[in-house]
C-alpha cells in the first residue's frame, strides 16, 4: 500500500529539452537528469514518526542483486522548446546517481511518463488538473493546470515552482520498509526537498492551512460551505484583491502578527529579543500586548467592518437565533433572557463595557475598558502587570486567601513552563551565536528536535493541577456539602470579587491614553 509514503499524484510528465545539455542521439538531443541509486541498489522509503503532526519520510539506496536501472535510454513524449505545443520523442540520459538532502523535507511525486494515455480522472481525484515538468537544463519547472493538484500533507507543488537539477533524482523502481515493493513502467518517482517543510514555522503553517481548506487548498470568500470564520481569514489575508488566500498570503499573515509580536518583545529596540531571557519579560506584560491582541481580534471579527464587534457580524451562522424574523440577532434573542436579569456583576461588567448600550462593541468601548482594568492591576504604574500584581488586585476585591493561592500556584507552573520554552528556543534560534536573535532567525527557526521534546513536557507537564483548578471551580470536595453546593459556593466566591473588582472608581473615570501612574506612561 501506498498511504504510509503519502505521495503526491500527478497525471502528465512533459520533458523539454536544452541545448545547454544537449546529447545528440539519431540526430535529437537527450534530457539528462540524475538518477537516485546506481545498479545493484533500490530506493527505499519509510516513514518515520515523533510528536509532531506529520511523520519525517526518508528515502535511502540498499543493496538489491540484480536491480538495474532502466530510465536511461528510454523514450519519452516531451513537448519541443520552441514549440510547447509541439509532441517530440527524447530519451532520458544519466547526469550521475544523487539524491537531495533533506531533514524533513523530503518531497515525492509520483509521475506518469505517458503522455494521454492512462489519464483518467482516478489519477487526480481532487481537482481537474495535472502536472507538468519541463526542464530548462539547469531546472525543473513544475506546473499545475487546472484549479488543484492533487496531495497529501507531506508535499505540495506549487505553481510555476523552480528546482534545481542538483536538487532532484528520478527513480524507477522503489520499495517501502514493510517490504513492498512497486516497478511500474508508466511511473517514475521524483525526489525532492521542499523548504517549507524545513522551517518549523512554515511547516506548521501549512499544517493549519491544509486542515482548513482540506482538499481545496484555497480559502475563497463568499463560499457557503466556508462560513464567516473562514470568510474573516479572506477577508484580512487577500493581499492580491482576487478574494481568495492561497498558502503563501497564509503564511505572509502569520508573519505579520510574528512581527507584531516581535515589536512588542524587542524593548531596547535593536532588532533583536534577547531581552525575554530575562525574568521580568516573562513574568511582567505590558499594556501595548493585550492592547495588540484586542487590535487584531477586532480586526478578524469585525466582518461588515464597522469598527465594532455585535452579532452582526455573526449573522451567517446566528441567523436561526432571528426569531422574530426581522433580519438582526438581538442579544435576547441569543441568550434567551433580557441582560437585566443576568446576575449582577455580570450585567454591570456589560454595561461598563457597552457604554451607551447599543448591542455594538465599539473599539474604544473596549479599549478603554481594558485600560481602566490594567490601570488597577498595574499598582506600581510601571506600564507593566505581573502574576503578583493579578493576584493582589482580587485580593482587594475580596477573593478569599485560598482562591489567591491557588491562582499563584497555577501561575507559577505556566511561568515556569514558559521559561522553560522560551530560554530554549532563543538559544536554538540565535543560530549565529551572536547572543542576538532577530525576526528572520525566528522564522527560519528548523530545530524539530527540540519542538518534539518541548511537546513531550508540554503534554507531561502543561496540564494544571487538577486538584488546585478543581478548588477554584468548586470541583474539589472539601468539608461538608454536596458537589453541587460546593460549586455553587464558588460561584458565589467569584461573583462577589468580580462585584467589588468593577466597584471600582477608576470605572467611572476617562480612560487613561497611557499608562502608568497619574496617566504618565510611554
Amino acid at each position: 500500500m501506498m498511504d504510509p509514503i503519502l505521495f503526491v499524484m500527478g497525471v502528465l510528465v512533459l520533458l523539454q529539452t536544452s541545448p545547454n545539455l544537449a546529447m545528440s542521439q539519431s540526430g535529437d538531443g537527450a534530457v539528462r537528469v540524475n538518477f537516485c541509486c546506481p545498479d545493484e541498489e533500490i530506493l527505499r522509503l519509510r516513514t518515520v514518526w515523533d510528536n509532531l503532526p506529520t511523520g519525517t519520510l526518508q528515502a535511502e539506496c540498499v543493496r538489491k542483486k540484480g536491480a538495474k536501472n532502466i530510465l536511461e535510454g528510454i523514450e519519452i513524449s516531451v513537448l519541443d522548446s520552441k514549440n510547447n505545443q509541439t509532441e517530440v520523442k527524447r530519451t532520458l540520459a544519466k547526469l550521475g546517481n544523487k539524491m537531495p538532502k533533506c531533514g524533513r523535507g523530503l518531497k515525492i511525486t509520483r509521475l506518469h511518463t505517458n503522455l494521454y494515455a492512462n489519464a483518467t480522472s482516478h489519477f487526480y481525484p481532487y481537482g481537474s488538473g495535472y502536472v507538468r515538468i519541463l526542464t530548462d537544463g539547469s531546472h525543473v519547472r513544475l506546473l499545475t493546470d487546472g484549479f488543484t493538484v492533487a496531495f497529501d500533507m507531506s508535499s505540495i507543488i506549487r505553481p510555476a515552482e523552480k528546482v534545481d537539477t542538483e536538487d532532484y533524482c528520478l527513480a524507477d523502481t522503489w520499495e517501502t520498509d514493510n517490504g513492498d515493493s512497486f516497478d511500474d513502467d508508466n511511473e517514475i518517482l521524483a525526489l525532492s526537498c521542499d523548504p517549507c517543510l524545513e522551517e518549523v514555522l512554515c511547516y506548521f503553517a501549512r499544517i493549519f492551512f491544509n486542515g482548513l481548506t482540506g482538499r481545496r487548498r484555497l480559502l475563497i470568500g463568499g463560499d457557503v460551505r466556508q462560513g464567516v470564520i473562514f470568510d474573516n481569514i479572506v477577508r484580512i489575508g487577500d493581499k492580491n484583491g482576487d478574494n481568495a488566500v492561497n498558502f503563501e498570503e497564509f503564511e505572509s499573515k502569520i508573519v505579520d502578527y510574528l512581527k507584531i509580536a516581535f515589536k512588542i518583545l524587542d524593548r531596547d529596540n535593536d532588532g533583536s529579543i534577547d531581552e525575554v531571557l530575562t525574568n521580568e519579560a516573562i513574568k511582567e506584560y505590558r499594556l501595548e500586548f493585550f492592547e495588540q491582541i484586542l487590535e487584531n481580534a477586532v480586526e478578524y471579527f469585525d466582518s461588515n467592518e464597522d469598527t465594532s464587534i455585535s452579532t452582526e457580524d455573526f449573522l451567517s451562522v446566528l441567523r436561526f437565533n432571528d426569531r422574530n424574523e426581522d433580519g438582526e440577532v438581538t442579544i435576547y434573542e441569543l441568550i434567551g433572557l433580557s441582560l437585566i436579569n443576568l446576575p449582577a456583576p455580570l450585567y454591570t461588567a456589560y454595561t461598563l463595557l457597552d457604554e451607551d448600550q447599543d448591542e455594538k462593541l465599539t473599539v474604544d468601548e473596549m479599549f478603554g475598558f481594558l485600560r481602566r482594568t490594567f490601570t488597577i492591576i498595574d499598582s506600581n504604574g510601571d506600564c507593566n502587570i505581573n502574576l503578583e500584581e493579578i493576584v493582589t488586585a482580587l485580593g482587594a476585591s475580596n477573593l478569599k486567601e485560598d482562591f489567591q493561592l491557588a491562582i499563584q500556584l497555577i501561575g507559577q507552573q505556566y511561568i515556569t513552563l514558559a521559561k522553560y520554552f522560551v530560554d530554549g528556543f532563543i538559544a536554538k534560534a540565535d543560530s549565529n551565536k551572536d547572543t542576538k536573535v532577530t525576526l528572520e532567525e525566528i522564522v527560519k527557526f528548523a530545530d524539530f528536535s527540540f519542538i518534539d521534546r518541548s511537546i513531550q513536557i508540554a503534554l507531561s507537564m502543561g496540564y494544571p493541577n487538577g486538584p488546585t483548578f478543581s478548588y477554584l471551580t468548586g470541583g474539589y470536595r472539601r468539608g461538608h456539602g454536596t458537589w453541587r453546593e460546593q460549586r455553587d459556593r464558588a460561584v458565589v466566591v467569584w461573583l462577589t470579587t468580580l462585584n467589588t473588582f468593577l466597584d471600582n472608581p477608576v470605572y467611572q473615570s476617562t480612560p487613561p491614553t497611557h499608562c502608568g501612574l497619574a496617566g504618565q506612561g510611554e
